[in-house]
């Protein structure tokens, strides 16, 4: 979901720096907007895990840029890292399209920008977003969108061991994309997969 300290050279490495204090990741945590606050300790968690390497977070509320009024871009192409957190991956989708950020983020990771993601954010990298509803209620975004950002051409299944969401995911989810012509890498919620060039890796 987040990096774990096994994860975190490979991680470094990805951004090209020495230290952790040197790189800064653009935090988007948008997916749990749709979330009580009494309901979003994980994020919490996740957003301390990743502070806990000593990275320089800016959490970039995606919320303050629906207008069109104040400029998203400069604060994206000023990070090492785009991560994408978790929560409901078409509320996500959604707000991603609604501020252009999702364009944004395809130019500037095909530029060479490193992207990370966790739970909905690994999903949505991908080429899409179908069967995932049993695990993500649609109508809690404004609209349904089901393409992905295409930076992968695999869909990438959290949550495969988790107790919670385990079972969608193998049959609701896996079994239905596969059927569909769909690659996928499944992940436990203690791995991470690391993507760099044509180089695939999971690390437990």
């Amino acid at each position: 979901m987040a990096i774990s300290y096994e994860q975190g050279p490979a991680f470094l490495k990805l951004t090209g720096k020495s230290k952790a204090s040197d790189v800064k990741i653009a935090l988007i945590e948008n997916g749990a907007d749709v979330y009580h606050e009494d309901k979003k300790d994980w994020v919490y968690r996740n957003r301390d895990n990743i502070q806990a390497h000593g990275f320089q977070v800016d959490f970039v509320d995606l919320q303050e840029y629906l207008d069109g009024r104040k400029l998203l871009l400069p604060r994206l192409e000023d990070a090492d890292v785009v991560w994408l957190g978790g929560g409901n991956t078409y509320y996500l989708r959604w707000i991603l399209r609604e501020t252009k950020a999702d364009i944004m983020i395809q130019r500037l990771v095909r530029a060479g920008k490193v992207y990370g993601g966790g739970s909905a954010g690994a999903i949505i990298a991908g080429p899409t977003l179908k069967h995932f509803e049993k695990a993500d209620d649609p109508d809690e975004a404004p609209e349904k969108i089901v393409e992905g950002l295409k930076l992968i051409d695999f869909v990438v299944i959290p949550h495969w061991k988790n107790e919670k969401y385990g079972d969608t995911m193998r049959h609701d989810v896996h079994e239905k994309l596969e059927a569909d012509g769909y690659k996928t890498i499944c992940i436990t919620d203690e791995q991470a997969l690391i993507i760099n060039g044509q180089e695939q890796t999971i690390i437990p």
